[in-house]
């Protein structure tokens, strides 16, 4: 009883469904501009109204409800596709600006990171920071030394070393600012006043 139940909602889908494919695919293919993708469209669109056919309101209109879907699930796709591309272009920054060895690091703390580790244009920028600056950002930033022994160690007051580090991350993001935004990083660096 209950296969022919279903077997009566499969016909009544196919009945319903049948004279708008054409008018889908069209819609997917203006969406998406490749045949292809419409057609996959298009099945995930016919896909997702049978799980919820049996919800459908049969008085209802069944080509605006299809549109729908197939807009709401192109919508889906799109917005996976960009957190899958823009995690990519985090990972590539992130392979880019470490080395292999980043990992052997890892595994082993006392080693450090060194300069090797940072990409050249990392490099580059920090290397034109004042020496006062670049000493405090190699320490606390690339050696990871808490403020206060950063302090001790270059003999200054704890308030300067956290003011220099302000100083020298400010001047660092206007200095990468072009690099970083080639990987889908940050927004306009506001210029200091």
């Amino acid at each position: 009883m209950l296969f022919t139940g279903r077997m009566t909602a499969a016909a009544d889908f196919a009945r319903a469904t049948a004279p708008h494919t054409t008018r889908l695919f069209r819609l997917g293919l203006r969406l998406t501009r490749q045949p292809s993708d419409a057609a996959d469209l298009v099945q995930e669109a016919l896909c997702r109204a049978w799980a919820s056919w049996d919800r459908f309101d049969r008085n209802g209109n069944v080509g605006a409800y299809l549109s729908r879907i197939l807009v709401n699930a192109f919508i889906s796709r799109h917005r996976h596709l960009r957190v899958v591309s823009t995690v990519q272009a985090r990972c590539d920054l992130v392979d880019h600006l470490f080395d292999g060895g980043r990992l052997a690091a890892a595994e082993d703390p006392e080693d450090g990171v060194t300069d090797t580790q940072l990409s050249d244009e990392c490099l580059a920028a920090l290397h034109t920071l004042p020496n006062h600056y670049r000493c405090v950002v190699e320490l606390v930033d690339v050696g990871g030394l808490p403020y206060r022994d950063a302090a001790e160690r270059l003999g200054v007051p704890l308030g300067t070393v956290m003011s220099r580090l302000h100083r020298a991350r400010r001047i660092l993001r206007e200095r990468l600012d072009g690099y970083a935004r080639a990987f889908g990083f940050g927004a306009a660096v506001p210029s200091a006043a």
